[in-house]
């Protein structure tokens, strides 16, 4: 405590080492009256040092959001994909926006009127939900770092998301998306069918190798995926960081033989003898590189499209000018490869296959979670259950 001039008294409290400088941090306070009164409230200055309410960093945003990103890196917090992703929205519209300031000073209203810039210029909420996620994970870890004492983002508002609607193909146009598929693409066919029958997910399917399956047994192990951070593939583990076994139907099975005789072929034609532990989904003859997801994901979309150019070209011959947005919904094929994931988890549903089993074959870390995402599937099974009870009443 020190006099700067009559009556003015200039408060320091040592506080620790600046987490982001490492240099030593002192919390300052300016007070004016007595001698006696300065002291009280240096004394109420170091309570509040002690007690954890004091700032404790003069870091911004910008350097916490690098230390996150190196922390997350460092320690494989995260896929590569997702830091590389969340690299490229800090670096878009996190950093310019709000990575001068300073953490002490980022209010929740400075983050509100943030997201309600970035939607007033076009961007949709669920884009701008995932600024606030990425913003609330690197300020709820400065919170465990002791950088500071509460995220701000805890008393934001983010935009509400209006959820998609799922459309799921029925069986009848998933036979005819694999039965095209094959004439062309055989590759997709089989990843179209696996998605289907397994449940899958798009890195899951392209990491498989042959010797994750057992044909005879009828099961295949799912335990690693493959996601792809500027233009490079990485392995790694499952969503969950869990792996599971899954059983094979028949169909499936005749799927999977049919895959590795057509790529047995394919190798001893190409004259490239098969790797010693190909990829099932593979565009190379020998099967030693797999497919890239988002292949998949482009093949399949220009799949759904070729469906659908028989009714576009019978609109047009009517209207000229139509596009696939006229065409009525039942004869859209506005599919996305994910949703075949979608059309396993809500065939089991309705087949009466209890939550938590379906929650396990498609690697959902929560049962709670499959109820959220697929509650419209449940209606039908509510119904078949007042009609039990009503048949063991037998009124």
């Amino acid at each position: 405590m020190r006099e700067r001039s009559p009556g003015h008294w200039e408060l320091r409290v040592f506080i620790s080492n600046d987490p982001a400088t490492g240099k030593p941090g002192r919390a300052t306070q300016t007070f004016v009256g007595t001698e006696k009164a300065a002291g009280k409230a240096l004394s109420a200055l170091v309570a509040k040092v002690e007690s954890g309410k004091f700032d404790r960093t003069t870091a911004t945003v910008g350097q916490l959001l690098d230390k996150w990103l190196e922390f997350s890196e460092t320690n494989q917090r995260q896929r590569p994909r997702t830091i590389y992703e969340n690299r490229a929205k800090i670096e878009k519209r996190l950093r310019p926006r709000l990575g001068h300031l300073r953490l002490d000073r980022l209010k929740p209203d400075v983050i509100d009127a943030a997201y309600g810039d970035w939607l007033a210029e076009g961007l949709s909420p669920a884009t701008v939900s995932k600024y606030h996620a990425i913003l609330s994970a690197a300020l709820r870890q400065a919170v465990k770092w002791d950088w500071i004492d509460r995220a701000p983002t805890d008393r934001a508002t983010p935009p509400s998301l209006v959820r998609r609607e799922m459309v799921v193909p029925t069986p009848e146009q998933l036979v005819k998306l694999v039965s095209t598929a094959e004439k062309f693409d055989p590759v997709l066919a089989t990843a179209i069918g696996l998605a289907a029958l397994t449940g899958m997910r798009r890195g899951e399917l392209v990491a498989l190798r042959w010797s994750d399956i057992d044909l005879v047994k009828g099961r295949v192990k799912v335990s690693k995926s493959l996601t792809v951070a500027g233009g490079e593939q990485h392995i790694g583990p499952t969503k969950t960081h869990a792996s599971r076994d899954l059983a094979l139907d028949p169909v499936c099975v005749r799927v999977l033989k049919f895959r590795w005789a057509y790529a047995a072929e394919l190798a001893e034609i190409a004259e490239s003898p098969l790797d010693d532990n190909p990829y099932v989904l593979s565009y190379n003859a020998n099967g030693a590189l797999p497919v890239n997801p988002d292949t998949l994901t482009h093949r399949f979309g220009s799949l759904c499209r070729k469906m659908e150019g028989p009714a576009i070209n019978r609109l047009q011959k009517a209207k000229p000018k139509a596009t696939r947005d006229d065409l009525a919904p039942a004869k859209r094929w506005s599919f996305r490869f994910h949703d075949l994931r979608h059309f396993s988890v809500t065939t089991l549903i309705a087949a009466g296959v209890d939550i938590r089993t379906v929650a396990e074959r498609h690697g959902h870390a929560r049962a709670t979670m499959t109820l959220d995402l697929y509650a419209h599937a449940l209606p039908e099974r509510d119904r078949e259950a007042a009609g039990i009870l009503g048949r063991a009443l037998n009124w």
